[in-house]
């Protein structure tokens, strides 16, 4: 696939002067059947992928994001040249980050014939369901971000994850334990899809053959005071604590009950998410200085091409892309490589497209195999990051980092 990289290279380098072509609406308004089969080819000069996002409600701030990386990702592809020459658009609807409402949304887009195929999702629940209702109604869907192990573990032929799994979200961090074993660790999660994903697939699998003193708590999404829990973890003295907080705002006041608890282990973890976003940055100020965050690679930030879209990107947002809008991004670029292959323009080729793709991106190199019980699976890069300076600093594995990785700074 060496013309695939090349193709994504130089449209990455060609000048970004078009306008976003996103849209909010235009899908059919009846659901789809159980069983929609092959749809025609789409429109005339456009090709169309449909998207479920959360736009409104608590998490619009993540389909916001993800609305921004695919609009550039547009933006640089439909000025270089488009798909053949067709142009790309993306439809998104509204999930609310309501699995429910995930679904009405995802068979409203399936129901719309001339969308080639589906991405987004977002959390967990959505995710999982949207895989569902693509795979009965023979559609391909490309997961950038939703973690749960489950959707690329339930045979659907129609599946393709780009971004790591929930339980692959802490391999940098337990291959960083290889050779730093901790004496000690408290295990905080969010009592939800996301949450026990990232336990059952992964931190358990560590302190199952660690032999070491482990804690483990759960909480509830936006739970109102966290003093309580942070005290029973002070009381096992834990050498490390690994939190896996669902939004920032979960996150920042985790770390404000940790302060008023006096909870100072060596090392404060995050697992993505909550505490990988720059609203826990904001919210939290120096509460955020030297926590780490383990979960899906954010990109060499030392590779060249990368710096151009960091540079790209943040010129036109004002502000500086994280994990999700580099998983956004490059899934983009992963169906523009896939619909420029594929033999027939429909959904069937599509997926035969996807199945074959083998490309680098600014998430590195994506190619989907079933291993280890996943189906259609990437096997994404995770990291350990490292909130310094108000900025977030890969700090392992080595090989990428840009700093060292310094303990918990404390109160």
């Amino acid at each position: 696939m060496k013309n695939s990289r090349k193709a994504y290279w130089g449209v990455l380098s060609a000048v970004f002067l078009a306008g976003s072509l996103l849209s909010g609406c235009g899908a059919a308004e009846t659901n789809a059947p159980s069983n929609a089969g092959t749809p025609a080819p789409s429109s005339e000069g456009t090709l169309k992928i449909g998207a479920v996002l959360p736009m409104t409600g608590g998490s619009a701030v993540f389909g916001e994001k993800f609305k921004q990386a695919y609009s550039l990702a547009v933006e640089e592809i439909n000025a270089a040249g488009g798909i053949n020459g067709k142009k790309l658009e993306i439809i998104i609807e509204d999930s609310q980050e309501k699995p429910q409402v995930g679904k009405t949304a995802t068979e409203k887009l399936v129901a719309n014939k001339d969308i080639l195929l589906l991405t987004g999702g977002r959390s967990s629940g959505v995710t999982l369901v949207e895989a569902q209702v693509a795979n009965e109604n023979k559609i391909p869907y490309l997961i950038d971000h939703g973690s749960s192990d489950k959707a690329t573990m339930s045979d659907y032929d129609y599946v393709f994850r780009l971004s790591p799994t929930a339980g692959m979200y802490t391999s940098a961090l337990r291959d960083y334990f290889q050779t730093n074993p901790p004496k000690s660790i408290a295990y905080i999660n969010v009592d939800n899809a996301f949450g026990e994903a990232v336990y059952e697939y992964g931190i358990k699998k560590y302190t199952d053959s660690a032999g070491i003193p482990f804690t483990l708590e759960k909480y509830k999404a936006g739970e109102l005071d966290f003093k309580p829990l942070m005290e029973k973890i002070k009381a096992a003295n834990p050498e490390v604590v690994i939190v896996t907080a669902g939004d920032d705002n979960d996150a920042t006041q985790i770390m404000k009950a940790a302060k008023e608890s006096r909870l100072s282990p060596k090392m404060f973890v995050g697992t993505g998410a909550g505490h990988s976003i720059i609203g826990f940055a904001q919210q939290s100020g120096e509460l955020a200085e030297t926590v780490l965050t383990a979960g899906p690679w954010h990109g060499n930030k030392k590779d060249p091409k990368f710096q151009e879209f960091h540079k790209n990107f943040t010129a036109k947002f004002q502000h500086e892309p994280g994990e999700h809008e580099v998983e956004g991004y490059a899934a983009i670029y992963v169906i523009a490589d896939a619909l420029k292959r594929a033999k027939t323009l429909d959904r069937e080729g599509v997926k035969e497209a996807l199945e074959a793709t083998d490309l680098e991106t600014v998430f590195g190199r994506v190619k989907f195999e079933d291993f280890d019980g996943y189906k259609n699976q990437n096997k994404g890069m995770t990291d350990i990051s490292q909130w310094i300076g108000g900025k977030m600093i890969t700090v392992y594995p080595d090989e990428y980092a840009q700093d060292q990785m310094k303990d918990f700074k404390g109160w």
